[in-house]
């Protein structure tokens, strides 16, 4: 159980764009509260878990090779009751994970939510800029090394790790006018990664799953676990894979078959709804929250985890996200 635990919780969490989140009948039994489940579903869908305003020396963590950036865009929350859950129906509960996302981004909650993390990122500052007499003198050196490359590749006798120093050089000189030319590149960034409408990002995370889900190799096999426990592919190129193509693997073709029908439906259709509504809330009731889902009640500012709920009202919120899912 141990073993499965390990393995099935990073591929959960990588469900439907690497959120982890279950409809709100699960999350009482994963153990896992709400506001933890929706700030993973964000931070993940922005490719960020930094509330911090966007700076210039930040590392592109989704594209990186090396697993500690990785995980700064990539994260998987810890659910203490996952052992129950895996053990039943695990495409059923995928289902009711892939509607309740979807429901939590087309809510007026995710919106507030996502409005907050982009003014936290907005930058601050912007990186030093030399005045236009330097970068008009950058552009000429870079043309005149260009033509002196030209010359050293006709000529015999240069050796080729000169050339490609050379290139390197002539390469690191274009880098850097080309964060001269924007005026303000943090500005630009944090544009790119935290646009006003979400919609846009939502989709690229939806395309960018199925494209990457394609690609695994479910019959995969594992090396036996070592003195620590921890397994390897036995194919090494497999091992060199990203953190979030690991996930899927791991969560297993029942899983990912059953999130892949559901995101290429969503696709079929607007990314976001024009309507927005607040999300079922929760109210406290000593150590205890219970959900209360009141279609024409209107919903409390103040959401804390689902903990138990009368079966009349999962049937409820079941509904909603039939309703809202369409799958």
């Amino acid at each position: 159980m141990k073993k499965t635990f390990r393995l099935l919780l990073p591929g959960a969490a990588l469900l439907l764009l690497t959120a982890f989140c279950f409809a709100e009948d699960i999350l009482a039994r994963l153990g896992l509260e709400e506001r933890t489940a929706r700030y993973f579903v964000l931070s993940n869908l922005a490719g960020s878990f930094s509330e911090s305003p966007t700076g210039e020396s930040e590392q592109d963590e989704e594209n990186s090779n090396d697993p500690y950036y990785q995980t700064l865009s990539f994260r998987i929350p810890y659910a203490r009751l996952l052992p129950s859950v895996i053990t039943g129906d695990k495409a059923g509960a995928a289902r009711e994970l892939c509607a309740y996302v979807k429901m939590y981004v087309n809510s007026a909650d995710f919106m507030e939510d996502y409005t907050k993390r982009r003014e936290a990122a907005k930058p601050t500052s912007e990186p030093w800029r030399p005045d236009a007499e330097m970068i008009e003198g950058q552009r000429k050196s870079v043309k005149e090394m260009e033509k002196q490359l030209a010359d050293m590749k006709k000529q015999k006798g240069i050796s080729p790790s000169v050339i490609s120093s050379f290139e390197k050089s002539i390469q690191e000189q274009k880098a850097s006018l080309a964060q001269w030319e924007d005026p303000t590149p943090n500005k630009t960034r944090w544009e790119k990664k935290y646009p006003a409408d979400p919609s846009g990002i939502i989709k690229k995370r939806l395309e960018e799953y199925l494209a990457l889900s394609a690609t695994v190799d479910f019959s995969a096999q594992l090396t036996p676990a070592d003195k620590y426990g921890k397994k390897k592919f036995m194919n090494p190129e497999y091992e060199k894979k990203s953190n979030k193509w690991k996930a899927c693997y791991r969560a297993g073709k029942e899983v990912n078959d059953v999130v892949t029908a559901f995101v290429r439906e969503w696709l079929k259709g607007p990314v976001l709804t024009a309507q927005k509504e607040k999300m079922p809330a929760t109210e406290t009731a000593g150590n205890k929250t219970r959900e209360t889902v009141k279609d024409k009640q209107p919903a409390l500012e103040n959401n804390t985890d689902s903990i138990a709920k009368p079966v009349k009202e999962k049937k409820n919120l079941l509904n909603k996200l039939k309703k809202v899912s369409g799958f």
